[in-house]
């Protein structure tokens, strides 16, 4: 069997854990213009362009959000028939959207969310995490394919589901979920010897946003279109809560 080219975008804290876990099964190129060469090496796979990543089996874009459509402008033109291009943003409608509207009609698409990063990885492991797999262009045999080798060969969980109900669903888990490790890191709440398990669990999200970049925060609260009802709901949630406590 022949051993698929797979060119991964980004070598960001994600991007490096992707690229760790996929250069054992392919011929992996990774393009990073920032990224340490003998960094990529190191993880057992090739420095490369953005011209060479495009003409790979499968494209996996492991860039901002904010960055999408640039990066699919420079891979367009040279990308060859049937190629495999997926995204791993933490919102799915806005980035589907982009590789749509800027790659070419002969490529495949495929849209993933990995609900998981470095730092959940590194204490629990990879098997038994989950993916969300939002099919967009792409035949059946392909689909079948990547189900198989992220459920039976990397071990994870794999969800399908639409853009749309993806997003719906992430505003609530993720723009909750990180505006309060935001707010827990904004009061700098220390670790304290009288810490409760809840309050421990408050704790770990305001460690786990603060590793995460000042962008991902951003996409998550402004490119989800769900995010700014989500977010108005929760506010107003806790002013009505301070507000009853002051009447008491």
């Amino acid at each position: 069997m022949e051993i698929p080219r797979v060119g991964l975008l980004g070598f960001g804290a994600f991007g490096r854990l992707a690229a760790q876990h996929l250069a054992p099964h392919c011929d992996l190129l990774v393009h990073d213009p920032v990224a340490d060469r003998a960094d990529i090496r190191s993880v057992g796979a090739s420095p490369c362009s953005c011209d060479e990543a495009a003409t790979c089996d499968v494209c996996v874009l492991a860039v901002p959000m904010q960055a999408m459509e640039t990066v699919c402008r420079q891979l367009a033109p040279h990308m060859g028939e049937r190629t495999l291009v997926a995204d791993v943003g933490s919102i799915k409608t806005g980035p589907v959207q982009t590789m749509l509207r800027t790659l070419p009609p002969r490529v495949e698409l495929l849209g993933t969310h990995p609900l998981f990063g470095p730092q959940t990885v590194g204490e629990v492991g990879l098997p038994g995490q989950t993916i969300a797999l939002c099919p967009v262009r792409l035949s059946d045999e392909r689909l079948r394919q990547a189900r198989e080798f992220l459920g039976n060969t990397l071990g994870l969980h794999v969800i399908e589901t639409t853009p749309d109900e993806h997003d719906r669903q992430m505003a609530l888990v993720q723009v909750v979920t990180h505006l309060v490790g935001h707010a827990a890191s904004e009061m700098n709440l220390p670790e304290l010897p009288l810490a409760t398990l809840a309050y421990k669990r408050l704790l770990q999200m305001k460690h786990n946003v603060e590793r995460d970049s000042e962008e991902l925060f951003e996409a998550i609260q402004t490119l989800n279109p769900y995010a700014a009802d989500v977010r108005r709901r929760f506010v107003e949630a806790v002013c009505s809560l301070n507000d009853r406590v002051n009447r008491a």
